[in-house]
């Protein structure tokens, strides 16, 4: 069977960098294409953003960075396709997805479209909550979570829908009573290593920015899946079923090493949603890393469980090549993490900050504004927790405002709402009801971290310097070079449009 694999452009909110605009590998499309070439499947992939990252097209509130999809309906990856799948990666490309499914729909009527679920990410989204938007653009079904354990039935059923029940993991629009939707997972699972032949690495690594630290080839990778903790304000409890499967030690470095070898690349961004929620098993990844002598290193760039990290590993961790470590604090408020649904060890925390940076190993904090339990006075507890993780030895910090992303508990109880539904849902929504104030907490914060860090001594300046030189050991660091990149991208097209304009 011909499959072709689409990734959406990527969505950048205008006026705020902070809560969008980063560009995520699409790392489980990467692994879908190996699993599906393994099947015998001929595989094409259409990736917007990796095939025309230099492109920029205004919207209302956003632009959308990458190459239109229909440039695309024309060629053989559409016209002789049996079945295109489209990737949900991001809440924030959900309506550039949806003009994608209307675009195939309309051009090719027959063509079977399926919409597939990024479960691995806390920006993605649970597209069954959305359900009645993707089939009234015309999709014949959701597939809801991994593919990997029922793939027959699966393509038994987009290829011969009308003979075949309906796999308990893929959404209909019309399912039979009986039907019951199911995520399938599976322990201490297997994967196949990612086709990264079939996308345009290149062009991820031209651009001067990545979602961690910016090196000059790098790739992503998940050590394991899922998540066993319940935060109501994300999407990954329901999307995983609210459970964490690991692969082993031998497995990841066989990865790692196999990828090193045939691209070339020494710098691996961990992508996991909980990477160390065992950890005996990161020992022994470091310890094969080292006795295999990879000169690999390795960035935790989605925000792991501190208190998974024992004090006692951080040696280790470095000497295997670990550069980076982002944790996710959320609040300094006990009342709030309490709402959230996850417990926070913060006098753990600042001794982990500590230690990485006594080994060379740049630290992230995120926290979280806006929660609907969060008062004035657990606001200021936040203040107080950043600076002592300043004090610390903390390297940057990321503030979120809270969003209802579609399958976290807060989206599905209605907690948080929105002024403008028009507007481009992010990981900082500026449609949020109350967005001034939620905007003016998060300055606070950016504020006080800086206040604090110039105390500190020169670390600040020296973070400036990498800046400008691209050479970034934060995530801080590509700050700047990417909103740069973004504004001479609009002022070309600009002087494009002039150009043309002033010829005739």
């Amino acid at each position: 069977m011909k499959i072709t694999l689409i990734s959406p452009r990527l969505a950048v909110q205008k006026g705020d960098f902070l809560g969008s605009g980063v560009p995520y590998l699409p790392l489980e499309l990467a692994v879908v294409a190996a699993f599906l070439r393994e099947q015998g499947h001929h595989i094409g992939v259409i990736d917007l953003f990796g095939s025309s990252p230099n492109t920029l097209e205004s919207r209302r509130d956003h632009y959308l960075q990458g190459e239109p999809f229909t440039k695309f309906l024309d060629t053989p990856e559409i016209e002789q396709a049996d079945l295109v799948i489209v990737y949900a990666i991001s809440v924030m490309s959900h309506q550039e997805i949806l003009g994608i499914i209307r675009d195939l729909r309309h051009s090719h009527p027959q063509s079977a479209i399926a919409v597939l679920e990024n479960s691995q990410a806390v920006t993605a989204y649970a597209v069954s909550q959305l359900a009645e938007d993707f089939f009234n653009a015309g999709v014949d079904a959701l597939v809801c979570g991994e593919i990997y354990w029922n793939w027959h039935e699966i393509s038994s059923y987009l290829t011969h829908h009308q003979t075949v029940p309906v796999p308990e993991n893929v959404l209909v629009s019309n399912p039979p009573p009986s039907h019951t939707l199911r995520r399938k997972v599976q322990k201490h699972p297997t994967y196949p290593i990612p086709a990264w032949d079939l996308f345009h690495l290149n062009n991820y690594w031209s651009i001067p920015y990545s979602h961690g630290p910016k090196t000059r080839c790098f790739l992503p990778i998940l050590t394991s899946r899922g998540c066993p903790y319940p935060c109501d304000f994300c999407v990954v409890p329901e999307t995983n079923n609210q459970q964490w499967r690991d692969r082993t030690a031998e497995e990841v470095v066989t990865e790692m090493i196999v990828l090193r070898d045939r691209f070339n690349v020494r710098h691996f961004q961990v992508e996991d949603l909980n990477p160390t929620v065992r950890h005996s098993r990161w020992n022994k990844i470091c310890q094969l890393l080292i006795e295999r002598q990879a000169e690999i290193f390795f960035y935790f760039v989605s925000g792991t469980k501190a208190e998974t990290v024992k004090l006692e590993q951080i040696p280790l961790y470095a000497q295997a090549g670990c550069r980076y470590l982002s944790i996710s604090p959320e609040s300094g408020s006990p009342a709030v993490l309490k709402a959230i649904g996850k417990p926070f060890n913060h006098t753990h925390g600042l001794a982990l900050i500590e230690a990485c940076h006594r080994q060379g190993i740049y630290t992230q904090a995120c926290l979280l504004v806006g929660h609907p339990a969060e008062t004035v006075a657990d606001y200021e507890l936040s203040c107080d927790y950043l600076r002592a993780m300043v004090q610390a030895g903390l390297d940057e910090v990321a503030i979120f405002i809270v969003a209802p992303l579609a399958g976290s508990q807060l989206h599905r109880q209605n907690k948080i709402e929105l002024d403008n539904s028009d507007t481009l849902t992010s990981f900082s929504p500026q449609g949020r009801r109350g967005w001034e104030e939620l905007k003016y907490r998060r300055r606070k914060l950016i504020q006080l971290f800086f206040w604090q860090k110039l105390k500190m001594g020169s670390g600040l300046w020296l973070q400036g310097i990498r800046a400008v030189l691209g050479i970034p050991r934060t995530k801080m660091e590509n700050l700047p070079r990417r909103v740069l990149f973004i504004y001479w991208l609009l002022l070309k097209q600009y002087w494009i449009q002039w150009l043309s304009s002033s010829w005739l």
